[in-house]
């Protein structure tokens, strides 16, 4: 077994050069996420009240401004625009599903617990 003392330097600079293309190779992952399923931008938005769906819409597919109000209950406004989602007004009394902000990537979601209310962009 070689001690720390044999190594050479041409050793010591191979191994600087794979521990380099290990960390670029993981950077780039995580920048980009895996390769596959990656090929559509599709972004697919669900409401759902109490456990039952609301809305279900493309947001690639919206022009305009779409408002979704669900007064049943705690009253919340959802608005929807190209590319985005979110909680536009809730009266409920800590406002988090407010405060998440503005939905964009799909796997992203935002809450509303004491109105049952969830909005969330599918993941495929």
């Amino acid at each position: 077994m070689k001690n720390i003392k044999d190594t050479k330097k041409g050793d010591l600079f191979l191994l600087a050069i794979g521990l380099l293309a290990v960390v670029a190779m993981i950077g780039v992952y995580l920048n980009n996420g895996p390769a596959q399923g990656r090929e559509s931008d599709q972004r697919i938005a669900v409401i759902t009240r109490d456990g039952n769906k609301v809305a279900e819409l493309d947001l690639n597919e919206i022009e305009e401004p779409r408002y979704f109000t669900l007064d049943d209950g705690i009253h919340v406004k959802i608005v929807a625009e190209n590319g985005s989602i979110r909680f536009q007004e809730a009266d409920c009394p800590d406002k988090i599903c407010i405060k998440t902000g503005t939905l964009t990537e799909p796997g992203q979601q935002a809450i509303c617990m004491p109105s049952k209310t969830i909005v969330r962009i599918l993941d495929e």
